[in-house]
């Protein structure tokens, strides 16, 4: 093949790359408005003790704080410059030992909250994702013989921005072949070894299963032998879509949608060890994750906050920005009941599955009850983003 068809190829593969990155985003119908309020109308406001929002915005104030400070925060109108936010990061950085009342005065200072709503309707879909807890070793042994991947050497990551402005901070996922840029092999090709000579290979585990939802909720704490502890953070992924299995499972009759959960899904899968791989693959997305030091870190970089960090979709909701979510929450208990869960997250990560204007998915931590929470929610909800006020 020549250089010229080499080339041809290439921009051909791009282009069907911008068509299905606006077909995914623009081309369903999707208006945002805001509508300003003020915060004695937000349900529970005065009630709800936003330290930990706080604590969780400080965080995120280490990565606005590197930001270009002429550049605007986001596209969103009234969310200004990154100077501006910088201003509110210094003084929030003031705030030495916050509490209730010192926290709620700094936001109610600083900021102006407003009703987010998706072609006027302001209920959108609210999710969950913990910290799972993997057993492993970093060397292959008798006992942990699976493989947690790092980022393959030939994984390549095409920023499209770089070929046409509209489609600035949108990347692409291939493989160079016979100087080709080709989409990554899927999921079911990597677990029958297509990553080959170009593995990168950070640790091994004893089943494949508790690595899937480790790459689902995008990070895990790894136990080693030693009772050592590591952190297992997204690196990046094979750029394929995501596939729930639950759909998957509820379309062969495995479950009933009634009584779909991750640990219905888990069970399953466990009970089910000759089928569970080919369910697995149905889901064509990889996750490649990284040992950290610190963590979890979302997609800002910065270590999420139990219970105050939200993943949203940054095509709509910036990351750094303030939320006050009106949803419901699962309980722990016998009745499996439901309570009002009225908090203030901050945007600080993103999801495969998280798409749309009104759209978030809660950082519940790590343990137990963080799974229990993770794995039943899927509520109804509204929130509103603050802005700044000056």
């Amino acid at each position: 093949m020549c250089k010229y068809s080499k080339i041809f190829f290439l921009i051909i593969f791009i282009s069907i790359s911008f068509f299905v990155i606006y077909y995914n985003h623009f081309a369903f119908d999707h208006h945002l408005s805001l509508s300003k309020t003020t915060f004695k109308k937000l349900s529970d406001w005065e009630e709800d003790d936003q330290t930990q929002g706080l604590i969780a915005f400080k965080k995120s104030c280490e990565e606005i704080l590197k930001r270009d400070p002429k550049a605007p925060f986001s596209d969103l109108p009234h969310s200004k410059t990154n100077q501006t936010w910088q201003t509110i990061c210094v003084a929030a950085n003031k705030i030495v030992n916050p509490n209730k009342k010192i926290a709620q005065d700094f936001f109610e200072t600083w900021f102006i909250p407003y009703s987010v709503k998706d072609n006027f309707n302001p209920q959108g879909f609210f999710t969950g994702y913990y910290l799972p807890q993997l057993q492993g070793s970093l060397k292959k042994t008798k006992q942990y013989t699976v493989p947690i991947y790092g980022v393959p050497t030939d994984l390549v990551k095409v920023n499209l921005g770089l070929f046409n402005a509209e489609l600035s901070n949108k990347t692409i996922v291939g493989q160079l072949k016979d100087n080709l840029l080709i989409p990554y092999p899927d999921r079911a090709a990597i677990n029958k070894g297509a990553l080959g000579k170009n593995a990168n290979i950070i640790a091994w585990t004893d089943n494949i299963i508790d690595i899937f939802f480790a790459q689902i909720q995008g990070s895990a704490l790894l136990e080693l032998p030693d009772h050592q502890q590591r952190i297992m953070g997204y690196a990046s992924s094979n750029g394929r879509p995501y596939t729930p299995i639950g759909k998957v499972l509820i379309a062969n009759n495995a479950i009933d949608k009634k009584n779909l959960s991750m640990q219905t899904i888990r069970t399953w899968l466990i009970q089910h060890p000759e089928q569970a791989a080919d369910i697995l693959n149905q889901d064509a997305s990889f996750v490649f994750f990284t040992l950290q030091t610190k963590g979890p870190l979302g997609t800002e970089q910065v270590p999420l906050t139990p219970e105050h960090s939200l993943a949203v979709d940054t095509h709509f909701i910036p990351l750094g920005a303030p939320i006050w979510l009106k949803t419901e929450a699962p309980q722990n208990n016998p009745q499996n009941s439901l309570s009002p869960y009225q908090h203030l997250l901050i945007a600080q990560d993103t999801g495969g599955a998280i798409k749309g204007i009104i759209r978030g998915d809660i950082y519940w931590g790590a343990g137990e009850n963080a799974a229990f929470s993770a794995g039943h929610m899927k509520q109804s909800g509204r929130y509103w983003i603050l802005l700044p006020a000056n």
